[in-house]
């Protein structure tokens, strides 16, 4: 556990109606220079008095205080046009009149770049991030400067805001791969000031014993708080130590072993877990699927014509025909003929080393996505699963199941981890949340779709590990598909 008395927080905090000061243990994302009178920081407040009338904008109610004496920022059009990346997001806004998810990435990391290359341990005062965003917004006029950045609040000890936006996480994920290289040697400096942490570090973090708070998570689930403070704390422990030692045990064992993963809505600490391993990935999904979906509806009705199956073709047919209902059903349409661009992979017993099973598309699809007509078909769809893995010498891994009688009427969207059901908004969620557990959790891919789940690790997540099989078919596919690795 952390003393308050390690942390000297005694004179400025943010403030709305009456000063209030966030406990450590509440700060999740960044920690921000608090104890200097001369602090660039400045006061940050949400009342109307603090929003300066030449800066504020319609777009945003966020404040921004012109008079702070935050350090002058070079102009943002004549920074990006000094760069060749930073032209291209000019050419691209002034084409399109918006920046996408990528663009905004690209901007992050550029800014971002400009501030810590010549210095790794900087301090990144909350003003300074507040005014880098508002630079975006003047520059780019149809964007909110709360997608970059929202400020730390607090309306009372009871509520409280943490501060967040792309801008924010953009400086974390830097600093944490400076760190991870060893470019930053020291969280804190000289002054007592402190610089902004990667998401859900704490201070003074590389000290505390490991130990123990892995053994409360195995312990204890409440309070939330806590739970997440200790999974920040221990996450380079669990993920190098504890689940590198996985193929002792299963993910069943680790699932039981640590409390707080049994509660449905706790799949949010494994999808913290890969935005720990893999923190330049945690949107792909959502950025490249919707561009590529059409092609893949497109591509499953020219393959439908080529097969002799009347059983497949009736299948694929159904999805297409129901793809056009709304923007879901057709996502979730695409996603279910995807296995049917592929061929199947035998698999093979690991202790005689001879071909057992060969799955058919049908059970390619099925080990992808689970469509089951009701929620009373769900615990007994898992058991015959389960019971045809024993026979087969495998075992369950992460899966998502989807339930309702058509593609267009589905009223619930499940991941499965061992016994544990999380359930999401929507199957793109839940596509995306179990490929995320499967590799937090150092699980395996499901054995008969095995390269579904390949595509779309080099795809659309663009991720590639010394544990990866090439498929003829997937490399197919996305040269098919037009899609760039």
């Amino acid at each position: 556990m952390f003393e308050l008395s390690e942390i000297d927080i005694d004179q400025q905090t943010f403030s709305h109606q009456q000063e209030s000061i966030r406990p450590i243990n509440e700060e999740p994302r960044i920690i921000i220079d608090l104890n200097n009178d001369t602090s660039t920081a400045g006061t940050l407040s949400t009342t109307e008095s603090s929003v300066s009338s030449s800066t504020a904008t319609s777009k945003s109610p966020l404040p921004y205080n012109s008079n702070c004496n935050s350090e002058p920022l070079e102009n943002l059009q004549n920074y990006l046009q000094s760069t060749t990346k930073g032209r291209a997001l000019l050419a691209l806004y002034k084409d399109s009149g918006i920046l996408d998810n990528s663009g905004r990435r690209k901007l992050c990391n550029l800014l971002v770049r400009r501030d810590l290359d010549n210095d790794p341990e900087k301090i990144i005062p909350s003003q300074r991030i507040l005014s880098i965003s508002q630079e975006i917004i003047t520059t780019f006029t149809k964007e909110h400067i709360s997608t970059y950045f929202i400020p730390y609040i607090s309306y009372g000890p009871t509520f409280k805001k943490a501060a967040k936006g792309k801008l924010l996480d953009c400086f974390n994920n830097r600093r944490r791969e400076y760190k991870l290289a060893g470019i930053i040697t020291s969280r804190r400096s000289n002054s007592g000031q402190f610089t902004i942490l990667p998401p859900g570090s704490n201070v003074n973090k590389s000290t505390v014993v490991k130990e123990e708070p892995l053994a409360w998570l195995k312990n204890s689930s409440d309070p939330w708080y806590m739970v997440e403070n200790y999974w920040s704390i221990t996450e380079s422990y669990r993920i190098q130590e504890e689940l590198s030692a996985k193929s002792k045990g299963s993910v069943g064992d680790y699932m039981k072993d640590i409390l707080c993963l049994k509660k449905p809505p706790e799949y949010t600490l494994m999808l913290k877990d890969f935005c720990y391993i893999y923190p330049q990935n945690t949107e792909c999904l959502y950025e490249h699927f919707p561009i590529y979906k059409t092609k893949i509806l497109e591509l499953a009705k020219t393959v439908s014509t080529t097969l002799r199956d009347a059983t497949l073709k009736h299948i694929i047919k159904e999805s297409l025909d129901l793809a056009s209902e709304s923007e879901e059903t057709s996502s979730l349409a695409a996603l279910l003929v995807l296995p049917f661009l592929f061929s199947p992979v035998s698999s093979k017993r690991k202790k005689c080393n001879t071909v057992c099973w060969r799955p058919s598309k049908i059970e390619m699809r099925d080990g992808f996505i689970l469509h089951i007509r009701s929620h009373a078909e769900l615990q007994e769809a898992i058991s015959r699963r389960k019971e045809k893995y024993v026979k087969l010498g495998l075992t369950l891994q992460p899966m998502v199941i989807v339930v309702g009688p058509k593609i267009n009427e589905i009223s619930q969207y499940f991941v499965i981890v061992d016994d544990t059901f999380y359930e999401l908004h929507s199957i793109v969620s839940a596509v995306d949340c179990c490929f995320k557990v499967i590799h937090a959790l150092n699980a395996e891919y499901p054995t008969e779709c095995l390269p579904i789940w390949t595509f779309i690790q080099k795809a659309f997540y663009k991720i590639k590990t010394n544990y990866d099989t090439e498929y003829v078919t997937v490399n197919s596919l996305i040269s098919d598909l037009g899609i760039h690795e």
